[in-house]
């Protein structure tokens, strides 16, 4: 699948060349950076034939004058970003290193800035720049009837109508996206939106997107989801929303009293298959179901909004109920 790079498969080896350079600073790279790397490789261009070691360097110079293509460019941008991610401690090596492929591919190195503020452990000038890269993103898939009720969103919100109108999806049909997401709710003892929590024009979006996609609330999910997001639609909302995971889970940064933060997500055995892979299915889905009225449509069954947005079920059911099951 070259879908990563704008279906270009003429440019599968010398992005992977690319990438192999931007992370060798003498060593050929860390563990996890050959890790992820060679999972790009396999798992989203799906060239398992082509070996790390084997592939000749790159230069950025070089760089600069095979890659015509703005898609493929912003997606290797985007990739550099984890793989810089991987190496822990942060050398200057490394940066200066990633930077010339950054800027030879176009310069895009906001989620570069951004990651590097976290991984210094700047964490308030991180929080304050993923906020405001990310604001016109987060309406963009926010729902657009709850978001016009409140001027402010970023305080919790004490709603007892809204937190009602959501309650009223328990008496619809198992199996229908507002049922399964109020049970959602009531399964993880998460506050429902109206009762205490911020930005719920984003968290009604957000967790129906759980649902549509197939993924629990554990931390990989939380990445994955974000993962899938992105092959869906490659776009500056999912992106920035696949950063705040990454500085969630993987640096542990972005807790607070509601959401623990974690660490070394893709320490974990199989974490990594399972975000790429989730960005492998993403890119099958037909249309972006973050422009949709998700909650318009939450009377319909999860199987048949699927089928509508081309979503494949996930290997592991989630949730259990997808067709709608009538009560007697």
């Amino acid at each position: 699948m070259t879908v990563s790079l704008n279906n270009r498969s003429d440019l599968v080896e010398p992005a992977a060349r690319l990438l192999r350079s931007a992370i060798d600073t003498g060593d050929g790279g860390t563990e996890l950076q050959r890790q992820f790397l060679g999972l790009i490789i396999k798992l989203i261009w799906e060239r398992p034939d082509l070996d790390l070691d084997s592939l000749a360097p790159l230069t950025p110079i070089e760089a600069a004058s095979m890659f015509d293509d703005e898609i493929a460019r912003r997606r290797l941008r985007m990739m550099l970003v984890p793989l810089e991610m991987f190496r822990a401690p942060m050398t200057d090596e490394q940066v200066v290193l990633v930077d010339g492929f950054a800027l030879a591919l176009g310069g895009d190195n906001e989620g570069l800035q951004l990651m590097r503020e976290l991984m210094k452990g700047d964490t308030e000038r991180a929080v304050q720049h993923l906020n405001a890269a990310w604001a016109l993103g987060r309406e963009q898939i926010s729902d657009s009837t709850i978001r016009a009720r409140y001027e402010e969103m970023d305080t919790k919100i004490e709603d007892p109508e809204l937190a009602a109108e959501m309650r009223r999806l328990r008496e619809l049909p198992r199996g229908s996206l507002g049922r399964e997401y109020i049970e959602f709710y009531i399964a993880n003892d998460f506050n429902i939106p109206g009762e205490g929590v911020s930005n719920p024009a984003f968290f009604v979006r957000h967790d129906m997107s759980h649902l549509i996609a197939g993924f629990g609330p554990s931390a990989p999910e939380e990445l994955a989801l974000s993962a899938f997001q992105i092959g869906m639609k490659d776009n500056d909302a999912h992106w920035m929303q696949f950063l705040a995971g990454l500085g969630a889970y993987e640096l542990g940064i972005f807790g607070g009293e509601d959401f623990e933060a974690k660490t070394s997500l893709f320490a974990r055995e199989g974490a990594m298959e399972f975000v790429l892979e989730a960005f492998v299915r993403g890119a099958q889905c037909t249309t972006n179901y973050n422009e949709a009225p998700l909650l318009e449509m939450a009377h319909r069954s999860i199987q048949d909004l699927r089928e509508e947005f081309g979503v494949q079920p996930p290997a592991v059911p989630f949730p259990a109920f997808t067709e709608i099951n009538e009560p007697n």
